[in-house]
């Protein structure tokens, strides 16, 4: 199988995607128009040139040969990204300008020789397959909600068949009570129960009098996150819709370089998650009293598992000199790695007097300073680590000069700056991994060679990468730092909110508002630090939204999300492993986007309720 897969990778690697096409002759197909030019004005021959704009600072391209006064020529042109148009005579002067054009799909449209292009045909119903995909999928959602009501209905039962409360378990991030857990102190003057069983206020065990002043306070969180669960879950359904091909559509595909597309959070979403499960997986452990060198080897183990099954599911070749090293589940073992370790070393016991000690009052909770000293100041030999790496990547990345490149450069080579730095595709981190990794151990195939068109490999999963993939990952940890500690529900979420904002802040600030003539660009290639900062930030919004809707209201079950989130890793490589086999997916004959929309909200309806079957039957299966 894997060499089938790799044939088929080879075949479309060979293939150079044309963004003009001279031959009208055959009906459009997707993402095509039809743009007839006529030279009805000028008494002289011109030339018509194009810029795709995704190609930044990219030269000008001949769309044709000269077209002779009061003659017309007929082009089929790509829809997916707009164009920069320059009209020029024999001499190479400029006559007209024409700016940042987005035609539409299977649209009819002509330039008249007083530089205007007209659109003489009405385009198809583009978005219409992505409106009904995503009401289908929304109706499911209220359909599982319903569901979900009506079975647990005292009403209904007797029309159904009988359900069993489900069983969440999990070692990522289940909490587990003290051995002992202590007696809550109820004074007449300390009204702690009443306190304690707010609505609005995270449940705990109880507390215990350290002194005339102050007591201890274990807080019980809930068995499951479910809240995560479910982000991981929706994380994990728009990865298998991406990953199938999004229906074809170019937002559901990876940014050509620069930039932020659907395609390009789901993945660091992950890495951002994995952070909090690795704080509640180690609390549970601690709780249980296991030993940090037992820790350390399922750490070990895991890294090795998921490593070891990223490059299985890569395939590729059967001889080593071949293999791609790093994707996705390499990256994501190795940033565990480095952030697991970090919180087995320098995250204290469960019962250390750090976490639970305030005095008695009115309100028992714990003051501002000593959860902020709980959920951040703590923790200051970890943030030096990140604080270290982060520069290390900064320098790394803008102060070496290597070969034929200059300092800094952060582009995709190529046609890039009017081809100047052709091999320099990724800077000092493409550079890093063709030294290290060599050619054949990379993605030979990268999101910018079609529009820049790369000579060299440039691997989006590369080594420099695990830097800022650690710091994503910390930023994970601690968020789990500020829902383990916090005692109020409203401060778990200002914790979240806020965090949220000074990450996305600062990743805006670093990218001058996501410009790619910034300091440093958004850049999911590069994973470069303003993209790990603005999707630590989405991710801290998101779990803010999930975690009120899901845990604390309960106006949300998370299904059928938190299907897929209990089991993902069983989803994930199976929809890599059948992406190609019926009835997971199948061929079309003719390519359009409503055949490929049904094709792949197909496949991610299949994996969903395979999901589900693993839900009802109590089946979880983790590493």
């Amino acid at each position: 199988m894997y060499k089938s897969i790799y044939y088929l990778w080879f075949f479309l690697v060979t293939i150079q995607t044309q963004f003009i096409d001279d031959d009208s002759s055959d009906p459009l197909g997707m993402d095509e128009a039809n743009l007839t030019i006529s030279n009805t004005n000028y008494p002289h021959p011109i030339i018509f040139t194009y810029n795709v704009i995704e190609c930044e600072r990219c030269n000008f391209e001949r769309l044709n040969d000269l077209i002779q006064p009061n003659t017309s020529y007929i082009v089929k042109i790509n829809t997916v990204y707009a164009y920069d148009f320059r009209i020029v005579n024999e001499t190479n002067e400029t006559v007209c300008q024409i700016k940042s054009y987005k035609f539409s799909e299977h649209g009819s449209y002509q330039f008249e020789s007083s530089c205007i292009i007209n659109q003489i045909e009405e385009s198809g119903y583009y978005w219409l397959p992505v409106i009904i995909g995503m009401s289908i999928i929304f109706l499911f959602i209220i359909f599982t909600q319903i569901w979900h009501h009506i079975s647990r209905s005292p009403r209904c039962a007797r029309f159904l068949p009988s359900f069993t409360q489900q069983e969440l378990i999990n070692k990522d991030s289940f909490i587990q009570l003290p051995r002992t857990p202590t007696t809550i102190v109820n004074d007449s003057n300390d009204d702690i129960i009443g306190t304690l069983s707010s609505s609005t206020e995270l449940r705990l065990v109880g507390s215990t009098r350290l002194s005339n002043n102050s007591v201890r306070i274990t807080k019980v969180l809930p068995k499951r996150l479910r809240s995560l669960d479910t982000f991981r879950g929706l994380s994990l359904m728009i990865m298998i819709f991406v990953n199938y091909g999004g229906g074809g559509y170019w937002f559901f595909k990876h940014s050509v370089w620069n930039g932020l597309t659907i395609a390009d959070m789901v993945f660091p979403w992950f890495t951002w998650m994995m952070g909090i499960s690795i704080v509640l997986s180690q609390r549970s452990l601690r709780a249980k009293n296991i030993r940090k060198s037992t820790i350390f080897f399922k750490i070990c183990r895991r890294t090795l598992v998921l490593f070891t099954l990223g490059i299985m599911l890569q395939g590729g070749s059967e001889r080593w000199v071949f293999i791609r090293i790093f994707g996705v589940l390499q990256r994501l073992a190795v940033c565990y790695f480095f952030a697991a370790i970090l919180v087995l070393i320098f995250d204290d016991a469960e019962d250390e007097p750090y976490s639970s000690e305030w005095p008695i009052g009115d309100d028992v909770h714990q003051p501002i300073r000593i959860e902020l000293t709980n959920t951040l100041f703590h923790f200051w030999p970890q943030w030096i680590f990140i604080s270290l790496i982060t520069l290390a990547w900064i320098l790394i990345t803008f102060l070496p000069k290597f070969e034929n490149c200059p300092q800094g450069y952060l582009g995709p080579g190529g046609k890039h700056e009017q081809g100047k730095y052709e091999n320099c595709t990724g800077g000092m981190a493409g550079y890093i991994d063709r030294l290290i990794l060599r050619s054949s151990h990379m993605d030979n195939h990268p999101t910018c060679k079609n529009v820049y068109d790369t000579k060299i490999p440039y691997d989006p999963e590369g080594l420099l990468g695990i830097l800022t993939g650690t710091l994503l990952c910390y930023l994970g940890v601690q968020a789990g730092h500020s829902f383990a500690h916090a005692t109020r529900i409203r401060r778990v979420c200002a914790h979240w909110l806020i965090s949220g904002f000074i990450c996305g802040s600062i990743g805006l600030a670093l990218s001058k508002g996501g410009q790619s003539d910034s300091w440093i660009p958004i850049n999911k290639n590069l994973w470069s630090l303003s993209f790990v900062l603005i999707l630590a930030g989405l991710g801290f919004i998101i779990l803010t939204i999930l975690y009120l809707l899901v845990d604390v209201w309960n106006w949300f079950t998370g299904e059928p999300f938190l299907w897929l989130g209990m089991n993902s890793i069983v989803i994930y490589v199976g929809h890599e492993v059948c992406s190609n086999m019926f009835p997971v997916q199948f061929k079309v004959e003719e390519t359009r986007h409503w055949q490929l929309m049904t094709m792949h909200l197909y496949g991610v309806m299949f994996w969903t309720i395979v999901a589900g079957l693993l839900y009802r039957k109590k089946t979880f299966i983790a590493i």
